[in-house]
């Protein structure tokens, strides 16, 4: 037996992988020992056991701290993934010539992310701004966001107070609605579409009163989460 502090005890190292390091298996190893993680994180989230996905990949504890020295390495990997789905969700959108529909599709994808992963959706907040690589990846995000609501808003199809900087907040309380509760429960795991749907509708101009609050700059986002 093999004792990891980051995660808990996993079974015997795979001693053929030492045998035998060959590219091919290396690789497939890794993407097995990713594959998992991220499944482990969304069901269970950043807490997850290392033991639970050694065990779901099929590995040892030294092929996966070979490919993922820590715990923490395992994490981001696997966060960004999240990140990549955002970024073709973005590039989808981009595409649209309906301005309301590459809102609409972006939104929608990153509300599911954050609805099916809960590793994802508990990385919205101070574990996000604290990783240069996943701050990185939020700044380009924000940066297609804006875009894509300047061209909404122009088009008349949202409220003219809409920024992009209110998406995360909107989108980070749908997908976590419920995003624990819909785990083998009776509330159905894809509710959050009902409130993605009142959200939406929210987003329209033909009913938008004032709004008491302005939207926070991105600047003071980063700010506030780094000091959480």
């Amino acid at each position: 037996m093999s004792t990891v502090a980051a995660g808990g005890t996993v079974g015997a190292d795979d001693d053929d992988d030492v045998a035998r390091p060959l590219r091919a298996d290396a690789r497939r190893n890794r993407e097995r020992v990713l594959a998992a993680a991220t499944a482990v994180f969304a069901e269970q989230g950043a807490d997850a056991s290392v033991a639970e996905i050694a065990r779901r990949a099929g590995v040892g504890a030294g092929t996966l701290f070979r490919h993922f020295p820590t715990k923490h390495d395992l994490l981001l990997a696997s966060l960004e993934l999240g990140f990549d789905d955002v970024q073709a969700a973005v590039a989808h959108a981009e595409t649209l010539d309906d301005a309301w529909e590459a809102l609409v599709h972006v939104i929608t994808v990153c509300a599911e992310i954050q609805a099916r992963d809960r590793a994802f959706l508990e990385s919205v907040g101070p574990e996000l701004f604290r990783e240069p690589s996943l701050q990185r990846r939020n700044d380009e995000r924000m940066a297609h966001m804006e875009a894509l609501v300047q061209r909404a808003r122009a088009a008349g199809l949202v409220r003219d107070d809409l920024r992009a900087e209110d998406l995360p907040f909107l989108v980070a309380a749908v997908g976590g609605a419920t995003g624990k509760c819909g785990k083998g429960g009776a509330i159905a795991s894809d509710l959050w579409r009902r409130y993605l749907g009142i959200v939406l509708d929210g987003l329209r101009p033909a009913a938008a009163s004032p709004l008491p609050v302005a939207a926070p700059t991105l600047a003071e986002l980063t700010a506030s989460c780094k000091a959480s």
